[in-house]
């Protein structure tokens, strides 16, 4: 179970439930928080290039 603190204090999320709720959090979460979630996910086997046009 997650206990949410500060700005997410007063929510419960049970374990079944935590990557759902982490997902819809990312997927209406501001442009900064999405922007750090792309990069993190991009972070690890991935390389950054130019598009052609």
């Amino acid at each position: 179970m997650r206990v949410g603190i500060l700005k997410e204090k007063g929510i419960v999320v049970d374990e079944e439930n935590a990557f759902r709720y982490a997902l819809e959090r990312i997927a209406h979460g501001t442009p900064e928080d999405q922007k750090e979630f792309v990069e993190w996910f991009y972070s690890g086997n991935w390389i950054e290039e130019e598009e052609h046009g």
